[in-house]
């Protein structure tokens, strides 16, 4: 584990990933209709024949398990791309290539690091609240991935997204390739030796609580309801970390990104009054315990923080609507790296080294 104990006044941001043009509704539509036509052996101006366009879109939004896989893969992209470590990310899965020899399966992202190194990732989701519940990789499966990374030379790693603790791993496949050929990747052992450090994740720091206070306009008429609901006109948000108030903007930024998208307990809003006005609404977050033996608490992970942010971005009524959000990566960044000094809001920034000991087999207990 590297620890970056972090304050002053320096931050330099250098997440500036584009993505490169493309006209779906041209290039993507003729491609589509090319597959199709040779799947069912059909010229171009008779796909209709065969297929619909809104049907097999709403056949796809109504298959839960494909609807939340496409859209952990691209949560995969957008966080990588966000954590600001990668020169290029590009998916790999999207033609079908000739082959020649035993089988070959495409993995669903290729990413060039900014370090140097390069990884083939194959991307999944875990739904299970269950520690010891593996995700699993078949004989033929993995065979089928890794003959692909050999042909084209690069390393072949899994990335899971573990939706119930909203965390992301990153493992090499040699690291648990079973003398089967097989894997079964259970939480405990992806978190062991998880390389997702490499990729520009890293656990958060912060002394608790954050508090967040949305400030009335006192020239105006405000008061609660009977119901509790507080009506008034904002005049402005304040921030305050150790119970100063956070006055740069850049520090604002960040404590406004960590006390939304944090792994702490939420508090109801508070109402500070003022006789019957409402003077402010205070908001504040924290741990459910305090270790008083260490100055922080960890408040959540930068990975885990964007993928909470696209997860909100693409789900309305509890169901996902879209599979990328109309943002860009570089809106939904943290608004920090790894050169951020805070003058009033201290961060430690913790970088995970995969342990290579023994591996932790099973947990001796479930998330509730």
């Amino acid at each position: 584990m590297r620890m970056l104990h972090l304050s002053g006044n320096d931050w330099v941001k250098n997440n500036l990933m584009k993505r490169v043009t493309r006209q779906s509704t041209k290039f993507g539509a003729l491609d589509l209709a090319a597959d199709i036509g040779r799947e069912f052996n059909l010229p171009l101006n008779r796909i209709g024949e065969v297929f619909s366009f809104d049907e097999a879109t709403k056949l796809g939004i109504e298959d839960m398990r494909l609807l939340i896989g496409r859209r952990a893969e691209k949560m995969f992209e957008y966080m990588v791309a966000s954590l600001g470590q990668a020169d290029l990310i590009a998916p790999e899965d999207t033609a079908a290539p000739l082959y020649d020899g035993a089988d070959v399966q495409a993995p669903d992202y290729f990413v060039a690091l900014k370090t140097g190194e390069r990884y083939f990732v194959e991307v999944k989701h875990a739904r299970t609240e269950n520690f010891n519940q593996p995700v699993t990789f078949s004989k033929n499966y993995l065979a089928r991935l890794k003959r692909y990374a050999y042909l084209k030379g690069q390393s072949l790693t899994i990335a899971v997204y573990w939706q119930s603790l909203g965390q992301w791993t990153i493992n090499k496949v040699e690291d648990f390739e079973t003398p089967k050929g097989t894997i079964n990747l259970r939480f405990p052992e992806a978190l062991q030796r998880n390389i997702a450090g490499a990729f520009g994740d890293r656990l958060i720091g912060v002394v608790p609580p954050l508090v967040c206070r949305i400030h009335a306009k006192p020239e105006y008429p405000n008061s609660i309801s009977e119901d509790g609901i507080a009506n008034f006109i904002i005049n402005g948000i304040s921030f305050y970390s150790e119970g100063k108030e956070i006055i740069c903007d850049l520090e604002r930024q960040v404590a406004f990104y960590l006390i939304f998208h944090s792994t702490w307990e939420e508090h109801a809003p508070v109402a500070k009054m003022d006789g019957d006005r409402v003077d402010f609404i205070e908001f504040f977050a924290k741990p459910l315990d305090r270790n008083e033996a260490q100055e922080f608490e960890i408040i959540g992970s930068t990975a885990g923080m964007v993928s909470r942010h696209f997860e909100w971005l693409t789900t309305a009524d509890a169901r996902i609507v879209r599979l990328t959000p109309q943002l860009k990566p570089s809106e939904m960044a943290p608004a920090f790296d790894d050169s951020y000094r805070g003058e009033i809001l201290r961060m430690w920034l913790l970088q995970i080294q995969p342990n290579y000991g023994p591996l932790i087999h099973k947990v001796g207990r479930d998330l509730e």
